[in-house]
């Protein structure tokens, strides 16, 4: 597929963030391109299969498809630019770091401040690993990092693992379409394409987040204020990258994440949440749950409301 420098733009913006669906409007003041040739470019990256288009009222409303392998394949153009940027030592500790456990890994994948360019010396490089022996994988680890100096911040899972926890955990979605592939071509795509938001997920997913704060609060009656507590701790986390990934903020840690998440409408709200008793956590967090279920549902049939 031949790549117009309009269409390189486009897809710049909607890969900084993958999961937001942007008005066409939008998504052109972000790509800063021109209206025109942006709409002849938009027309044919959808003809494509690279981009999704659906209409909502009158506004025509733009995504990533990220069921399609085009757009799994440009990914990697854009990834393997990022990549060669890194900084030297880092780079390098990555790419021996691959070498060295690629007999022992299904997938490898590099993610947080060094692929978003705000890491310090003192930074570890998160890397996303899915692995059937972490002890040989460890033992590599220990022996580029005596070499070159840098830190690795491994989160492992197995593949049995990582599909099963992929669509519940915010944190390793976000991960994943933000981060940089380094081996794994085959699990990425299918990776990549069970995040195709499919429809009626969100609302789903905000119902099961509402029942897991009822089960909050059930424990909270039972006396059990330990396991209430986890439970919503667990579950706010989980609403704070529902709503950066819906609004299109992209995020490197969690800690970053908490940060961002108090810019957005519901920020005072959230920091209500967390500065209140564990009864008015349980409240407030199921009252913050149904406001942005009554939102997404407007907006998915046309009616987005300020109020």
């Amino acid at each position: 597929m031949e790549l117009s420098k309009i269409s390189v733009k486009i897809l710049r913006a909607l890969l900084e963030a993958p999961l937001h669906d942007f008005k066409e409007i939008e998504l052109i003041n972000k790509a800063k391109v021109g209206k025109g040739s942006a709409s002849d470019s938009i027309n044919r990256l959808v003809e494509s299969n690279v981009l999704k288009e659906k209409r909502i009222g009158k506004a025509k409303i733009i995504s990533l498809n990220l069921k399609s392998q085009s757009l799994f394949l440009l990914k990697g153009l854009f990834d393997a630019e990022r990549l060669s940027h890194l900084e030297k030592n880092k780079l390098t500790s990555i790419i021996l770091f691959k070498r060295l456990i690629k007999r022992y890994t299904e997938f490898l994948l590099v993610f947080g401040s060094t692929v978003a360019g705000t890491y310090s010396k003192e930074s570890d490089i998160d890397l996303l690993v899915v692995t059937k022996d972490l002890n040989k994988v460890k033992a590599e680890r220990k022996n580029v990092e005596e070499l070159f100096g840098e830190r690795f911040n491994l989160h492992v899972y197995t593949e049995e693992e990582i599909r099963k926890n992929l669509k519940a955990e915010g944190f390793l979605r976000n991960s994943l379409l933000n981060g940089i592939l380094i081996y794994g071509e085959d699990l990425g795509m299918e990776l990549l394409s069970s995040m195709g938001i499919e429809e009626n997920i969100d609302i789903q997913r905000l119902i099961f987040l509402n029942e897991r704060v009822s089960s909050a609060r059930k424990n909270y009656l039972n006396q059990d204020s330990k396991a209430a507590s986890e439970i919503l701790e667990k579950t706010l986390e989980q609403i704070i990258f529902y709503l950066l990934s819906r609004k299109g903020i992209s995020y490197t840690t969690k800690k970053d994440a908490k940060k961002l998440v108090k810019k957005t409408a519901e920020g005072r709200l959230i920091e209500r949440i967390e500065n209140a008793s564990l009864k008015d956590k349980i409240h407030l967090g199921s009252e913050l749950i149904l406001n942005i279920l009554k939102e997404e549902i407007l907006k998915d049939e046309g009616y987005e409301r300020k109020d």
